[in-house]
């Protein structure tokens, strides 16, 4: 499966875990579901902060999968496809994520920090730049909303998959599936919704 099906394949497997197992998202207005995102992004964004700074590898990795699958979802809110906005067009024939992982880690800089720390600042950074979008919003503020998020969540995707490649994390699918089926146990009716390992 090459870069690009890849992607959407990840977004069209996150958009059904998304209408079957949050209901109570599903159903908020775009503005609530893109600031409860913001919201999350938040959370593992001060995560990410936090394990890099105390060198914590396994708590690093979570943040990383569990920040990817909000981005992922986030993204879906705009009805964009990751490979339109956040994959320039030089790195489209990349043969798979991996590939796409590995070339934003060598470009990546780290000015003077340890790596994973350096990328978990420029991730927080960012999302409080979401922060600010969303609380504009709220006022209706001479503010560029839409851009601003689209930009940042772009940024947010390459910094994400230089840092899983950096923690070798592997083909982030695996546990990108492994976090959200566990998810899925936990409600009532999982053996009638279907599940992200085996289909819906």
């Amino acid at each position: 499966m090459s870069l690009l099906s890849q992607l959407e394949e990840l977004q069209w497997k996150q958009l059904q875990h998304d209408e079957k197992y949050h209901k109570e998202i599903w159903v908020l207005n775009v503005q609530q579901r893109i600031t409860h995102m913001v919201l999350h992004l938040s959370k593992y964004s001060a995560k990410l902060t936090l394990s890099a700074l105390e060198h914590n590898t396994e708590e690093l990795k979570k943040a990383t999968i569990d920040s990817l699958i909000i981005v992922t979802s986030s993204t879906n809110i705009f009805n964009k496809l990751l490979s339109d906005f956040a994959v320039d067009q030089s790195e489209k024939d990349l043969s798979d994520i991996n590939a796409f992982a590995s070339k934003l880690l060598k470009e990546e800089s780290f000015d003077g920090y340890e790596p994973n720390i350096s990328m978990a600042i420029k991730v927080n950074s960012l999302t409080g730049r979401m922060c600010k979008a969303v609380e504009s919003l709220d006022h209706l503020e001479a503010y560029p909303f839409k851009e601003t998020l689209l930009d940042s969540l772009a940024s947010i995707f390459r910094i994400l998959l230089a840092l899983a490649c950096h923690l070798r994390i592997g083909k982030i699918e695996e546990p990108i599936e492994n976090r959200l089926y566990s998810v899925e146990k936990n409600n009532i009716f999982f053996s009638r919704l279907g599940n992200y390992k085996s289909g819906y």
